[in-house]
């Protein structure tokens, strides 16, 4: 599967539903989250909609509103997804664009470097 797309997106929302501690951990979070590859503006964007912790939606962006969008060249997912980079440090050097609340971010940080760890799990294609 490319990376970044519809169905990659799917199958790292169905892996984040089995993941028994991020249900845990997210209980409370709800958000729609959408995903771009920077150096790629010809691949559009993929998004996720989680409610009370369960991937609802993973697919195209279909332009509703959106409480998070990460962004990042190519290389630079490649690097958060495969653990090379924490999202903590992708964040802090600006490597990964984030628009949301950072304090939310923050709070949430653990969960989001476990998302970024079953994004890694997910057999990616970059040569996109």
């Amino acid at each position: 599967m490319k990376f970044m797309s519809p169905e990659w997106m799917s199958a790292v929302a169905r892996q984040w539903n089995a993941h028994e501690e991020m249900q845990s951990m997210l209980k409370n979070f709800s958000a729609t989250i959408e995903y771009g590859i920077e150096d790629r503006p010809d691949i559009h964007p993929v998004m996720m909609f989680v409610k009370s912790g369960k991937a609802i939606y993973a697919g195209p962006s279909d332009g509703r509103g959106r409480d998070f969008i990460i962004s990042a060249r190519l290389e630079n997912w490649q690097k958060l997804i495969s653990g090379a980079m924490s999202g903590k440090v992708g964040l802090m050097t600006k490597r990964i664009n984030f628009k949301g609340s950072m304090m939310t971010a923050m709070k949430y940080m653990t969960p989001f470097n476990i998302h970024m760890s079953i994004m890694g799990e997910i057999p990616a294609d970059f040569d996109v």
